[in-house]
């Protein structure tokens, strides 16, 4: 059976986004699925909690001001920078991808607020999540954690190495992880460690509910520390964490190695009673489990329900995608599925003062989301050629296809004059209980410094700005590795909306640190 392809082309601009599809790029493709292989899951080995409470905690000092992308000092600290409650338009209408069957109207109205966090100062580049119950929000980035008690107005940010009495490996710092699991009512916060002598090092797992989020820090939480040991046949290195939701479990995607780089990629399912209860991780009744495999075999998606689905690119024009039910400890896959041809070349993309900033992660599928009966996937994608020359920066491929793994569409989210990487995906369900799909990219190059982008993409495919700081970058050859979007399920909104909270930062030399520090931005809209 085929399907036609309509690729759709996005154009962010200020004020006002344009979205239309354009001629003589359609193309056909079948869907191919090759026969699923099955493979058996290995049961984790133990894993026993460890609880804590609230101890002396290091704060960082935040700016006086913030500072536009221009580096000019703008907005004194403090409250949101409301935008406008503008509707977006869009020339959409009876045209969006097969599938999204609506009926032409004013896209969804974004309400967006920006809060400032303090800044981080410390291992780069940055690479921010967040995570958000109502009013109670929990802010990560590499070395610094940051709490509000005022839905994102105010925050309070601590070092996480001040929070537990031992350090092992080589303590916390780089990459963390933060979600909020409303079937428990609890926030799952992910701490990776450095490497100790050994070169080994490994991730905290640690939960609490909102109530013990305060201004003076959290005040009582359980931890879980998993290792190599607990993993056999991984290498000793952790790095590149993700969390998603299932039914039953949550899934920590985990890449390992040696030496400081990844070879490999493991996901590792954990019994979210478990984490309730305050269970060794391998107990009954959802004891953990994981799969290993090549790097960047997939990260599971978000709200991923009761089977764990990921997907990987195999050429510039098929998939792999894998599933694994919570029922069962084998996984199905990998699948083939054709999809559109993309280009897999020339990602050159420079800062206004000349510095690279995209060489990494490009290829990779780096997001997923599970809307109802279908699943998104989305990665950077290079400059086009030929056919698909009109395609002339970087920018974001993202792709459609059910659970069943049939193709049902594909967009390229473009813009001329700049580039569009480091997609994050996730879905959040309004009230009538129709999940939206919500999206973070990152956007710049050419006359632009890189900056955070959020939107909702469930109708039409639109972004609007964030309007996050970002003067400079760190001068390492790359902007940042991911950034975030989670659903709010706490926030009352309208009937047709859902709630998103997301992670912005820029980069400003004159904050404090030896290259400058980055500076955070904690983003909630509505779509």
């Amino acid at each position: 059976m085929q399907r036609k392809i309509r690729r759709l082309c996005t154009t962010l601009a200020a004020g006002a986004v344009l979205a239309l599809v354009l001629p003589g790029i359609g193309a056909s493709a079948a869907t191919h699925h090759a026969a699923a292989r099955t493979h058996r899951s290995l049961a984790g080995k133990s894993s026993p909690p460890t609880f804590h409470q609230l101890g002396r905690y290091k704060h960082a000092s935040p700016p006086k001001f913030d500072h536009d992308q221009f580096g000019k000092a703008r907005l004194p600290i403090g409250k949101f920078r409301a935008r406008p409650h503008t509707a977006m338009t869009s020339a959409m209408g009876k045209l969006v991808a097969a599938r999204l069957a609506v009926s032409p109207r004013v896209a969804p109205t974004i309400n967006l607020n920006t809060g400032h966090v303090a800044p981080y100062d410390g291992w780069v580049p940055e690479e921010p999540t967040s995570a958000a119950y109502g009013d109670t929000v929990v802010y990560t980035s590499n070395d610094l954690i940051s709490l509000s008690v005022d839905g994102g107005h105010t925050f309070h940010s601590f070092d996480p190495r001040t929070m537990f009495s031992d350090s092992p490996a080589g303590g916390p710092d780089g990459d963390q992880d933060v979600i909020y699991v409303p079937k428990i009512g609890e926030f799952v916060w992910l701490i990776q460690y450095f490497p100790g002598p050994s070169g080994a090092n490994l991730d905290r797992l640690s939960v609490f509910p909102p109530s013990a989020v305060t201004p003076s820090g959290i005040t009582s939480w359980t931890s879980w520390d998993i290792k190599q040991s607990g993993l056999p046949g991984t290498d000793i290195f952790f790095d590149f964490p993700d969390l998603a939701i299932g039914s039953s479990y949550l899934y920590l995607t985990q890449n390992p190695g040696h030496g400081g780089h990844p070879y490999q990629t493991f996901i590792a399912r954990i019994g979210l009673s478990n984490l309730q209860h305050g269970l060794n991780l391998a107990a009954p009744p959802n004891p953990w489990r994981y799969i290993i495999g090549p790097l960047f075999m997939g990260r599971v998606v978000q709200n991923t329900g009761d089977t764990a689905y990921w997907a990987s690119n195999t050429s510039t024009s098929t998939m792999s995608a894998s599933g694994w039910p919570e029922s069962s400890t084998s996984w199905f896959g990998p699948v083939n599925v054709n999809v559109a041809s993309w280009p897999n070349a020339d990602y050159t993309s420079t800062t206004p003062d000349g510095q690279s900033w995209l060489n990494l992660y490009t290829g990779r599928v780096l997001a997923g989301a599970r809307v109802g009966k279908d699943l998104y996937f989305a990665w950077t994608a290079g400059r086009g050629t030929g056919r698909l020359a009109w395609l002339s920066n970087p920018h974001v491929e993202l792709v459609e296809m059910t659970t069943a793994f049939t193709f049902v569409s594909q967009r390229a989210i473009w813009n001329p004059s700049y580039v569009f990487a480091w997609p994050y995906l996730t879905s959040a369900p309004n009230t009538q209980g129709v999940p939206q799909l919500g999206i973070s990219v990152v956007w710049g190059g050419g006359k632009y410094y890189p900056n955070a982008s959020v939107g909702d993409l469930t109708t039409s495919p639109f972004l609007v700005d964030t309007d996050v700081t970002s003067n400079a970058n760190c001068s390492c050859g790359r902007w940042g590795d991911y950034l975030s979007v989670h659903p709010d399920y706490g926030t009352p909104f309208a009937a047709a909306q859902a709630q998103f909270v997301a992670t912005g930062y820029g980069y400003d030399a004159s904050l404090p640190g030896a290259v400058g520090g980055y500076d955070d931005h904690f983003v909630t809209f509505t779509g």
